[in-house]
């Protein structure tokens, strides 16, 4: 198996051992597809004017290999939940990370 190929393999083996997720990938336009992901919950505390407030920020990490026309108002279904992708972060190292936006 090419260096390459061995790669694409272990970070599937990767992220399906973290998270061990599918979800549906919708590309604008395109048709639904399923993918294997990661997804994180992270939050952040924001100061409001007299509050401050909890903001939840969803990243779903996934290859990039399997997302490779991604971009900014595409959707994602995962757990019954849709989730628009806001930012597209890819790590030139075969993963691409999406805060998304719950719908």
């Amino acid at each position: 198996m090419p260096f390459i190929e061995d790669m694409q393999e272990r970070d599937l083996a990767l992220l399906q051992a973290l998270d061990g997720r599918e979800v549906t990938y919708t590309p604008d336009g395109g048709s639904p597809r399923i993918v294997s992901g990661m997804l994180q919950e992270f939050t952040e505390l924001t100061g409001g004017e007299t509050v401050d407030v909890v903001v939840a920020k969803p990243v779903l990490s996934v290859r990039t290999i399997d997302i490779p026309e991604i971009q900014a108002g595409d959707v994602f279904t995962i757990d019954s939940q849709d989730y628009e992708v806001a930012v597209v972060s890819p790590d030139n190292e075969s993963i691409t990370e999406l805060m998304m936006e719950k719908l």
